[in-house]
């Protein structure tokens, strides 16, 4: 489902932070404000919940009139600490990718409710369907928190939530095609172990080794390029054959779409919309898409593998009019 879902994040300084100006005002503002007991009676406890410390506020604060000057420079926003300039609201760092991320999390809630109406338990994948859906919410969950507050153990997270995804959507589509082949089971199994041991590695070496961005930006690509190349090899094959996979071709080709928002990159409109927050936005409604594939995927295989040979002819006499009607 999901293709392209990281993007190279620096830690390094930026221009903004780098400038004299912002420099400045930084010390002055650390030696008046964060000496002594004077910085606990300036903080509001949402902030000390979110643990924004005193020299994280005079950040925030320095970082502004360091903007205004360089745009009445004509120089241009600038990034400061590797992430543009984004204004908070109620200590929120990002509160528009914030949103957008909560929109992604309730639409898999609400459409794997929805999936459990139209689908049997005993139907092909429907196990599968609800893992899947786990996984999505746990990711969408924290890209909320990471973008509520950007600390080293939430953006961890955010990657890792994110790479579940892309790496569960690989093993979803490796399974669904070795599906009802000999010896598939044998074959699901050993790519699960497969997949799950090289997640438990990588998630090893991210936390305890080293966060290397590059690294983890490539193996990203790789995977989400392999789910979205087999998805579309798969759409070639049988587009003529099943009568669903013209919204699998259109699905496909949104997710493909969406990610040109991770390639974009400009300073948040208002302060607060940019290119990853409409990304995020973007893939929202791709869920009930997503959902409602599955919906089609599932039936058509319980009708088709699972069903009577009674069941199995009227949907080939369907399959055999939506054919006919194509010509």
């Amino acid at each position: 489902m999901v293709v392209f879902l990281f993007v190279l994040k620096s830690v390094l300084a930026s221009t903004g932070d780098r400038s004299q100006m912002f420099y400045s005002c930084l010390q002055d503002c650390l030696a008046q404000n964060c000496s002594g007991s004077s910085q606990d009676s300036q903080s509001f406890h949402i902030l000390r919940a979110l643990h924004w410390t005193c020299s994280d506020e005079c950040k925030y604060f320095c970082m502004w009139p360091t903007v205004n000057w360089f745009v009445e420079a004509e120089i241009g926003v600038q990034q400061f600490y590797g992430k543009w300039p984004f204004i908070r609201f109620w200590g929120i760092q990002e509160p528009a990718a914030t949103l957008f991320s909560i929109l992604n999390l309730v639409g898999h809630v609400v459409m794997i409710r929805r999936f459990r109406k139209e689908v049997r338990p005993s139907a092909p994948f429907y196990v599968m369907t609800h893992y899947f859906c786990v996984i999505c919410c746990h990711a969408w969950l924290w890209s909320t928190i990471f973008h509520i507050r950007d600390v080293r153990f939430t953006e961890i997270m955010d990657y890792l939530g994110a790479f579940s995804m892309v790496l569960f959507s690989v093993y979803h589509f490796l399974v669904r095609m070795l599906a009802f082949q000999p010896r598939s089971s044998q074959y699901s199994l050993f790519f699960g172990m497969a997949i799950g041991f090289y997640f438990v590695y990588h998630s090893y070496t991210t936390f305890f080794v080293k966060m290397d961005y590059g690294y983890n930006m490539l193996i990203n690509i790789a995977f989400g390029a392999v789910n979205i190349l087999g998805w579309s090899i798969w759409c070639l094959k049988f587009y003529k054959r099943r009568p669903y996979v013209k919204q699998c071709a259109a699905f496909v080709a949104l997710v493909a779409f969406t990610t040109l928002f991770e390639v974009l990159d400009f300073p948040p409109l208002f302060w607060v919309l940019d290119a990853h927050a409409l990304w995020h936005l973007s893939t929202a409604p791709l869920a009930i898409l997503w959902y409602n594939l599955m919906c089609l995927l599932v039936n058509w295989s319980l009708f088709w593998h699972g069903g009577s040979g009674f069941t199995r002819e009227i949907f080939n006499k369907l399959n055999e009019y939506f054919l006919a009607s194509r010509c």
